[in-house]
């Protein structure tokens, strides 16, 4: 409540029009209050500050759509006076360095998904997606009411960044590949990409190959049988990859990220340099994205999905029960093996638990209604 009645106030305060400005070169984008009133035009006593934010995203990428989408809230909610300019990935940096520019301040924020971070510590990955665990709902629950938010706070606070998400999507397609799947010995015949530090080391368990291809050249090493088959993410953005004309097999469902998380991480001092009300309009900008992306995105694969289906001919395939237990065990395992021996991994893997111990007995309860059933898989299991 009070950060209702907070932003409530600074939309009070600001100025109606939304205004052009231009930047500064201070390390916090904080221009002294006298340039502030001649660019702004008012006399607030809120100061004009404008924000670079990187991304590791693409122009044109769905998910740098939704670090638009953020910075123009923040914009909107601070009438003008706070801007944070986007900047598509390789234009500041490129995206593996996205990382280190915030955390040291060369700028003051980037859009990111924190599984490119899992070499420097293996609970950004959680924090991003899991395997065969989370559903979006479940991450967009746990980070609003379950200890989430807080599990982003400690670990990116431990590299001198606050965060927070802004966009949550449900599970990935699946494998995308040339031969059809139905087995993990079928994979285990393939070259496939898998994204995912602990999606790899299940992979390995399993016997998978898997191989490293950038997003960029996933069509073409499908295309040329450089792999066999491989991921990016749900099915709106695999369709802006075009994959399906050369891979038309779909496995699915994407036992490897059953959700996601993207999010914004900031500067720890050029945070803290922010008043306190373009601080809660950064957390609101980010509240609302993430709400709206969640109905968005999800209604963008249902979208692509049909067309898939019904104009591209993809053929979808489903995994065996006996192999889909042995999966869903080895990710167990992989999960609980790391726990052990990463603190922080715990740290987060045991807010996730805590929250489940909460959330399965009443989804139980629940039954088709937890997530939703079709009717006509309803009316066969009512037959039988």
């Amino acid at each position: 409540m009070k950060l209702r009645r907070l932003i409530a106030g600074v939309l009070c305060g600001a100025v109606a029009a939304m205004f052009c400005l231009t930047g500064c070169g201070a390390d916090t984008g904080m221009m002294d209050a006298a340039n502030a009133n001649s660019v702004a035009g008012g006399d607030s006593s809120l100061p004009v500050i404008t924000w670079k934010m990187g991304s590791t995203w693409g122009s044109g990428n769905i998910h740098y759509t939704c670090d638009e989408r953020f910075t123009e809230l923040v914009s909107q909610l601070t009438g003008g006076r706070f801007t944070i300019t986007n900047y598509p990935e390789g234009s500041l940096c490129a995206a593996n360095q996205l990382f280190d520019y915030v955390q040291n301040g060369t700028i003051q924020c980037g859009g990111d998904w924190g599984g490119y971070w899992s070499g420097k510590d293996t609970a950004f990955e959680l924090l991003s997606t899991t395997m065969d665990n989370f559903s979006g709902l479940d991450y967009y629950t746990w980070i609003n009411q379950g200890g989430g938010l807080e599990c982003y706070q400690e670990l990116y606070g431990q590299y001198n960044m606050t965060y927070f998400p802004i966009m949550i999507n449900h599970a990935e397609s699946g494998i995308r590949s040339t031969k059809p799947i139905t087995s993990i010995a079928d994979m285990q015949k393939m070259k496939i990409r898998l994204g995912g530090v602990l999606a790899g080391r299940v992979a390995q368990k399993l016997g998978i190959n898997i191989t490293t291809v950038a997003a960029s050249e996933l069509y073409e090493s499908l295309q040329r049988g450089v792999i066999d088959g491989g991921e990016f993410s749900t099915p709106c953005s695999d369709d802006s990859l075009k994959l399906q004309e050369v891979a038309p097999y779909w496995c699915s469902p994407a036992w490897y990220q059953s959700a996601g998380v993207n999010g914004v991480m900031i500067n720890k001092d050029a945070w803290d340099a922010l008043p306190e009300e373009y601080q809660l309009a950064i957390q609101t900008a980010a509240e609302t994205c993430a709400g709206e992306q969640l109905s968005r995105y999800l209604w963008m694969d249902f979208e692509a999905t049909e067309k898939m289906l019904k104009e591209d001919g993809c053929i979808v395939t489903e995994m065996n029960s006996e192999d889909w237990a042995t999966i869903r065990k080895t990710c167990q395992e992989i999960y609980e093996a790391e726990a052990a021996a990463n603190e922080n991994f715990d740290m987060v893997y045991s807010s996730m638990k805590a929250y489940r111990e909460k959330a399965d007995t009443y989804r139980d309860m629940l039954k088709d209604y937890s997530w939703g059933f079709n009717y006509d898989d309803y009316d066969a299991k009512s037959q039988e």
